[in-house]
């Protein structure tokens, strides 16, 4: 769309976006239409920064309070034209500039600029997530035990995000469009990539607007898959070979699309297939399971989302006979042992796989997920502080980010934890690290994320602040309230 817009001269993509938005924030000066195309603007990203105010996907903001989230945003998240970050609220607020340069909706552009013009029936911009759509295919999610639950992620926002519905039939004629290189569609996708800056912070050729570029064997394949492993177009230029591939199932689906591919081009498929575990228990000696025992770093790589590493921990515990993991404070699982050095979670389809090379080596674990993940761990030696209740006290009390003109209140509970007092959700526990920082498990949509509180202190030793970080939030800051 914005390339579209542009070649309607309607706007150029090196406009800065004070000039539609003036009442953006002073150090925005610089950014420009390109800039949130990169996800280099600095500004905040919506839905991590609102995770902080107790809001979820269901409950976004509309089009004017949006524009005041990014309003009162104090400074940038990264520098900005220089650095990287995911945002969501970069492309939210490229929406809003597309419209007001096309003087038009959003959807009713795309509707008569593309999908007429392509003859795709059956595709729209999801605008209103209370409309009733008839055929529409909702995504479903393994649950506990094996079943299945539908996967009612609705990222609709007044204030930002769209997202596509379409068909298996349309996206034939999407595709086609793409690979003509005398289309319009071609055009304004080569047009995009003039100035596009691939993500910096992972390998390989991979665009924000949805396109990677992977191997397959000796081909260049483009993939349509934005940053997740979800692909539903491939295109081999070499052999002008397209591939479509769909499913309601929220797995990763890039080995399926890999070994689809393989077989078209008549090469051997070399897709890691997922092992398969024995579902039956056996006994395990209580003493062998104590050496399974403790503290876990993921061996995670830098993500799409920033520079910032992901830090996450697992705790394994030995306990009555039984392995236990500890996803989070409230989530504890007995795992089931299947086989040697090998345990199952009795709930998901998830396998946990020990392994030490000699005595002397660092305990590993290999968790094979139920989406076809494979994650990585090695056991750490952690020494967690054990603060005493005036230890922790001071750091009780009111906390205010005028970003989001919200306060966090931090109290001590009865069993002598700081947590985040909140009126109308559980509690949230802060636990001290032994790096001086303390662990917040943050509710972010369907998910709970590491995310890693810092306070700062007064020269007479009282709390002024604290900052909070995860990937896609880049120490937002609560002060202290006298």
């Amino acid at each position: 769309a914005a390339a579209l817009i542009e070649n309607d001269g309607l706007l150029h993509l090196n406009d800065k976006v004070r000039n539609y938005f003036p009442k953006l924030p002073a150090w925005s000066d610089v950014v420009t239409i390109q800039d949130l195309l990169n996800h280099s603007s600095g500004f905040a990203d919506e839905w991590a920064t609102l995770a902080l105010t107790q809001a979820s996907m269901a409950n976004r903001l509309d089009k004017s309070q949006f524009l005041q989230f990014l309003y009162n945003q104090p400074e940038p998240s990264v520098e900005p034209q220089k650095g990287y970050m995911y945002s969501n609220s970069d492309f939210g607020l490229l929406r809003l500039i597309l419209e007001k340069a096309a003087g038009e909706d959003l959807a009713a552009y795309m509707k008569r600029k593309v999908f007429d013009s392509l003859k795709m029936i059956d595709t729209r911009i999801h605008n209103d997530k209370e409309a009733v759509i008839a055929n529409r295919a909702f995504t479903y999610n393994i649950d506990v035990g094996n079943s299945y639950k539908l996967w009612l992620q609705d990222k609709t926002s007044p204030g930002g995000n769209y997202f596509v519905l379409t068909s298996a039939n349309d996206l034939e004629k999407w595709a086609a469009a793409h690979a003509d290189s005398k289309s319009f569609i071609s055009a304004a996708v080569n047009r995009l990539k003039q100035n596009a800056r691939p993500i910096p912070v992972i390998p390989g050729t991979n665009y924000v607007f949805g396109q990677k570029h992977r191997k397959i064997g000796s081909y260049d394949a483009i993939v349509h898959m934005g940053v997740s492993e979800l692909p539903y177009i491939a295109y081999i230029p070499e052999q002008n070979l397209t591939v479509i591939l769909l499913s309601n199932l929220f797995l990763s689906r890039w080995n399926s699309m890999e070994k689809v591919l393989s077989s078209a081009l008549g090469l051997e498929t070399q897709v890691a297939v997922k092992s398969n575990f024995s579902q039956q228990p056996i006994e395990v000696d209580p003493e062998e399971l104590k050496k399974f025992a403790g503290t876990y770093k993921w061996k995670v790589p830098l993500t799409y989302q920033s520079y910032v590493e992901r830090k996450r921990f697992t705790e394994f515990v030995s306990e009555n006979r039984v392995l236990k993991v500890l996803y989070s404070s409230e989530d504890t699982l007995d795992l089931v042992p299947v086989a040697k050095n090998t345990f199952r979670d009795p709930e998901y389809p998830d396998v946990f796989v020990f392994a030490q090379k000699h005595a002397d080596s660092a305990m590993k674990v290999v968790m094979y997920t139920y989406d076809g993940d494979t994650i990585r761990m090695e056991k750490v030696l952690v020494t967690k502080p054990n603060l005493a209740r005036e230890q922790l006290q001071k750091f009780t009390g009111n906390y205010y980010s005028r970003h989001l003109d919200f306060y966090w209140t931090l109290v001590l509970n009865e069993n002598n934890q700081l947590v985040v007092k909140r009126p109308t959700i559980a509690d949230k526990r802060i636990e001290p690290t032994a790096d001086g920082e303390f662990r917040l498990m943050m509710d972010y949509g369907p998910y709970e994320s590491e995310s890693w509180i810092r306070f700062y202190f007064t020269d007479n030793g009282s709390v002024s602040y604290f900052t909070i970080s995860h990937p896609r939030l880049m120490g937002h800051r609560f002060d202290k309230v006298q």
